[in-house]
């Protein structure tokens, strides 16, 4: 039976079974039982903001970020807390201080429908469906191949099975069966008992971990006798300058790669918005996903703090020695029983992002390709239940491709990493569709075609220079550091592009112009549309105050900033 002991593998089924059924019963929980489109994919825009924002931060959390975020503590300490909030808190206050309520107020149903308002003509139609199918091959796709393949990596030792199908057993008709029944109705309960079987494992390993170091200030002082020359770096709150692996100016570039762009474009997270209840509890979905995360981002990483104490030599590990800290963590603080539970929080996070993948990109297929592919046919029509079922098919055929890449696929991390470079050259365009007027289709093609070339076309001519080698040769932290300058670069010369190309070419019409403002009243540089829109309705759309973009901007710097600021230079429990 692998490494689990019976208590163990009674925990797990026990886990497996309280999803299946709590994933069954979501219709009726959340009243998403009359069968129509907006109940079964948006549970018929009734969701709380705690419970859309929750399962967002749970969605987020896939089967990559134990040993990833754990393997980062082990070589940084505390300040390891700025990695994640330099990747999610700028960026998901500007969602909720900028573009929440704008999302919401559409009324649209999936991100790709947006450029249905945004862009005319045909190019309106080339676009949504190019992104939807871009979403669902690149982005959904190897996520779902990646929590599958994470499964098995979680399942295997455990269970003492080599066979992925045997994992795949366990795993996919379970996510599949609720999604294919409950819609996301079943992603979002099952999502919230995930979260809490998440914070419930990882402060049983904390706790564990504390017991044996004899409470905080033991282990506190564990650290300062096994340390003495890094102590004050591993328990500082700031990152230490020149620190190898996190240092101020990376967590700088962590801040900028993921924020920009980030809120004018949406997909599992615009599910959330969408299906909120009010464009009020839209605003305040990321927040709460924002608290849901780094309390789960804490409670996962601050063991590690033990096995810093225990093994001094860690705290200089290798990126492969790294990513087994996890594992040894388990296996050294807990008891049988207590690694069941450890060990279905990680399938927790695996299995939300799973059935979140599923039953979005279901959604799209069939709202962004089918639907504007195939304008005429019955079956697509959101009232009948015969778009459920084409839904649900889709379901399937977006699972299939999951699993063909969980066998064909050892890790996606390093794809991962290319994907995000790949995003990121483009991604100030995302803000510009929503604050610049003067946007069109050419400049979407500049950006979204272009920026990938300019990347991959960086990545081919930097390395030849003698400064860029040198770098590369100093360590592999030193790799991970070009490799978002590498972002940061393409995200610049593909900013230039696509800026030229929307001010050589004619902007969109001033009908599809208007149209689109009345829809989303957006923030920014509309002020030719916003008079043509005054002249010819002026009692239609009242003022709104100005300063609204720059004040929600000040809004979502503050919060991450705060800390910073308030920080007294350590950590008291900790300070030995």
């Amino acid at each position: 039976m692998g490494n689990a002991q019976s208590a163990d593998v009674a925990v797990l089924v026990v886990y497996l079974a309280a999803t299946l059924s709590l994933g069954l019963w979501a219709r009726r929980l959340l009243g998403a039982a009359r069968e129509n489109e907006e109940s079964y994919y948006l549970a018929g825009r009734r969701v709380p903001a705690w419970v859309n924002g929750i399962s967002y931060a749970a969605t987020a959390i896939n089967a990559d970020v134990a040993p990833l975020y754990c393997g980062l503590a082990v070589v940084i300490g505390l300040p390891v807390a700025w990695f994640y909030v330099s990747r999610f808190a700028l960026a998901w206050m500007i969602v909720a201080a900028l573009f929440a309520v704008r999302w919401r107020q559409l009324g649209v149903s999936t991100g790709p429908e947006f450029y249905a308002l945004r862009f005319g003509g045909r190019g309106a139609r080339f676009v949504r469906v190019y992104t939807a199918l871009f979403a669902v091959a690149v982005n959904m796709t190897p996520w779902i191949g990646a929590g599958l393949l994470g499964a098995h990596k979680i399942l295997g030792p455990v269970l003492g099975v080599e066979s992925k199908w045997a994992t795949l057993a366990c795993v996919a008709p379970l996510v599949a069966g609720y999604v294919w029944v409950s819609g996301f109705a079943g992603v979002l309960m099952t999502d919230v008992m995930q979260s809490a079987v998440i914070v419930t494992a990882s402060a049983v390993l904390l706790g564990a971990v504390l017991v044996q170091a004899g409470g905080p200030q033991q282990l506190g002082a564990a650290l300062a006798t096994a340390h003495p020359a890094e102590h004050a770096e591993i328990v500082s709150i700031i990152p230490a300058p020149g620190h190898e692996v996190l240092s101020p100016l990376l967590v700088l570039a962590w801040l900028v790669v993921p924020t920009i762009g980030r809120g004018g474009n949406v997909d599992v997270d615009g599910q959330r918005l969408f299906s909120c209840r009010s464009p009020r509890e839209s605003a305040k979905m990321t927040i709460w996903a924002l608290a849901a995360m780094f309390a789960m981002l804490l409670l996962i990483t601050l063991p590690v703090l033990g096995m810093l104490a225990a093994e001094p030599h860690l705290y200089h590990a290798t990126a492969s020695e790294r990513e087994q800290v996890y594992g040894q963590m388990l296996a050294r603080y807990l008891p049988a029983g207590a690694l069941g539970l450890v060990l279905a929080g990680i399938l927790a996070s695996v299995m939300s992002t799973i059935s979140s993948h599923l039953n979005y990109g279901a959604q799209t297929v069939v709202n962004d390709v089918l639907r504007p592919l195939l304008p005429g046919a019955r079956y697509l029509d959101p009232q009948r239940r015969e778009c459920l079922w084409v839904g649900r098919v889709a379901t399937l055929a977006i699972l299939l491709c999951g699993v063909g890449v969980m066998f064909a696929a050892d890790s996606l991390f390093r794809i991962a990493a290319v994907i995000a470079g790949m995003f990121a050259s483009s991604a100030a365009f995302f803000w510009a569709q929503w604050w610049w007027w003067r946007v069109n289709f050419p400049a979407w093609v500049a950006a979204m075609l272009g920026g990938p070339v300019v990347y991959f076309t960086l990545g081919t001519l930097l390395p030849r220079g003698a400064w860029w080698q040198e770098q590369l040769a100093r360590s592999e932290a030193a790799a991970d550091s070009l490799a978002m300058l590498q972002a940061v670069i393409a995200m610049g010369l593909t900013t230039l592009l696509w800026v030229a190309v929307a001010w050589l070419t004619p902007p969109e019409s001033n009908e599809t112009l208007t149209r689109f403002y009345r829809h989303a009243r957006p923030m920014g540089s509309w002020g030719p549309v916003r008079r043509l829109v005054a002249d010819h309705v002026p009692a239609d759309l009242p003022a709104e105050p100005s300063g609204l973009l720059a004040g929600g901007l000040a809004v979502a710097v503050y919060w991450p900033a705060a800390p910073a600021a308030a920080a007294p230079g350590g950590w008291p429990a900790m300070g030995g």
